[in-house]
């Protein structure tokens, strides 16, 4: 085992978490370099809540009829007595790594958990192993079992040590790659509760939305989007972006949410004048560097069968409208300030168009067009071009389809509000 061997490995879940492999991949990624360093096989059992062992990794460089049958990885292990001399329970029982010089027959394993371990070396062909405890601060969660055929030069003493301390170590690494995927897990649950369950339908024209957490860190964002239904039976829609990836920003977006909700319905006005009033309460808050870009609207029902969109943007990337025919376009206008930076500043006044049968109107965050290495006006034309490809899709697909184009790696939150005019003339692809 080389020196660089710990960077090594940590460097290598890091990159795993980073591509929403998760704590798993990490798993694995230590199974392999062990495999690569000084083993032939190894092997990686957990621990669950309930004090049960189950086989979630087997990594080697062997093959044939002897390598483990598929979905063993996964096998529930046999529940073992506390003097059990099966590896697993040797390991866990002493804190340490047992040296396992010549490994036995099954035939000579005294209980069923002991039997299945040797039961997979033997299939494995091991002639020696190792079994070290992953534990972090005393508090055990697994073992690694690494093993040697009889074409290499069987474990001694001298790798006890060793690989008890690489299991210490990647121990400490797995668990923080498994901590690191509770809290994403928790902060993508809290994310899409802050959320609306449902949208309001005015047929013919109905609403989709999509929200996507970005999958390179484990916090919340700021993203949301909204629409209800105003007491005099306008549609009322907007979609935001708190600044900021952390708690804090998601508390300061459902703040923006509910406040701007609140406004919506009991002062009823321009967006333009809605918009003001909400960016003088924000200011009001004790919450410091509040700023949010949004884009806040309502929808009328033309005598046409058309729908009338009149909204406020403020600092918002600009809504794109995709017709049933026509070049899809990007609509200009009713811009502002992003909230939080000067309310004294007039807004224009607002912005607006029309969406026939067929149509979509599609709000958006930045997650959606942004990209490190590319100009915003590029990530435009691009989700102009490729609305235009997708459109005749069914709205719902047509969606999916946009944030699986352009958003395939997850690198920012998405969020997408689509007010679709209905036509009978969507074609399936």
């Amino acid at each position: 085992m080389d020196d660089a061997m710990p960077i090594r490995l940590l460097a290598d879940i890091t990159d795993a978490l980073k591509a929403g492999r998760g704590w798993e991949a990490s798993l694995r990624r230590l199974a392999e370099l062990l495999v690569e360093q000084l083993a032939d096989w190894c092997v990686i059992d957990l621990l669950d809540e309930r004090g049960r062992a189950r086989r979630v990794v087997v990594v080697g460089d062997g093959s044939g009829p002897d390598n483990p049958r598929p979905g063993e990885p996964s096998q529930l292990l046999p529940a073992w007595a506390e003097a059990s001399t099966a590896p697993l329970a040797e390991a866990l029982r002493r804190r340490a790594a047992v040296l396992i010089s010549d490994v036995p027959p099954p035939e000579q394993a005294t209980d069923s958990l002991e039997r299945a371990q040797l039961q997979l070396l033997t299939r494995l062909g091991a002639a020696s192993a190792i079994a070290a405890p992953l534990h972090v601060d005393g508090r055990p969660f697994g073992v690694i079992i690494v093993a040697r055929t009889a074409a290499s030069q069987p474990f001694t003493e001298a790798q006890v040590t060793l690989i008890e301390n690489f299991a210490r170590q990647g121990a400490l690494v797995v668990d923080n790659a498994r901590l690191y995927d509770q809290h994403r897990e928790i902060a993508t649950y809290l994310q899409h509760s802050l959320l609306p369950e449902t949208l309001p339908a005015l047929p013919p024209l109905h609403l989709i939305a999509r929200y996507r957490p970005a999958r390179t860190h484990a916090e919340v964002g700021g993203d949301w989007y909204d629409a209800i239904v105003l007491p005099d039976g306008t549609l009322a829609f907007t979609i935001g972006d708190v600044v900021g990836h952390d708690v804090p920003a998601t508390v300061r977006m459902s703040q923006v949410r509910h406040t701007l909700r609140t406004l919506a319905v009991d002062r009823p006005g321009p967006p333009e004048d809605v918009m003001r009033c909400l960016d003088q309460v924000l200011e009001q808050l004790p919450e410091p560097n509040l700023t949010a870009t949004l884009i806040f609207g309502v929808a009328r029902s033309l005598d046409t069968g058309s729908y009338l969109l009149t909204w406020s943007n403020a600092g918002h990337p600009p809504p794109l409208l995709v017709p049933a025919d026509g070049p899809a376009r990007f609509v200009m206008g009713g811009r502002g300030l992003p909230l939080g930076v000067d309310s004294s500043v007039p807004r224009e006044a607002a912005a607006s168009a029309s969406v026939a049968a067929g149509g979509i109107f599609l709000l958006y965050t930045d997650g959606l067009i942004e990209r490190p290495e590319k100009d915003m006006s590029a990530g435009l034309e691009q989700l102009r071009r490729e609305a235009m490809n997708l459109r005749g899709l069914p709205p719902e697909r047509f969606v999916d389809k946009l944030v699986e184009r352009l958003a395939p790696t997850g690198g920012d939150d998405v969020a997408l509000l689509a007010l679709c005019s209905s036509s009978t003339s969507t074609r399936t692809r």
